[in-house]
């Protein structure tokens, strides 16, 4: 393979990972791919390789934040259930079982850390 093949390779691999505004994916056309791939022949490898990995490490944190807001959603979902009363659950059962589950779940965290220093 020659480096004009990996310099080719390289730069359709940037641009599938290149993270881009929402608008800007709407405008995608060929000619517009076309135009950034002309853009992109006359930077160094090392640059190209570069713009690859912080598009990946953008991603990779993107998606970390999305895990985190979604953990965060069901946390709050959980809350609001163990500290809403139901009116199907006159004896308060359910949030008996809500209160049980976090507390082995802070029993679980404290396991867990203490494992970690042994």
């Amino acid at each position: 393979m020659s480096i004009e093949e990996v310099r080719n390779k390289l730069i359709e691999l940037y641009l599938c990972v290149k993270v881009r505004k929402s608008e800007d994916i709407k405008n995608i056309t060929p000619e517009f791919i076309s135009n950034e791939k002309k853009g992109l022949k006359n930077i160094p490898l090392i640059d190209i390789i570069n713009y690859i990995q912080n598009s990946i490490d953008i991603l990779v944190e993107m998606k970390s934040l999305e895990k985190y807001e979604e953990k965060m959603e069901k946390e709050q979902e959980y809350k609001n259930y163990i500290n809403k009363e139901d009116p199907q659950d006159p004896n308060g059962l359910k949030l008996y079982e809500g209160m049980l589950i976090q507390a082995e779940k802070k029993i679980r965290g404290h396991i867990r850390v203490s494992n970690i220093f042994y």
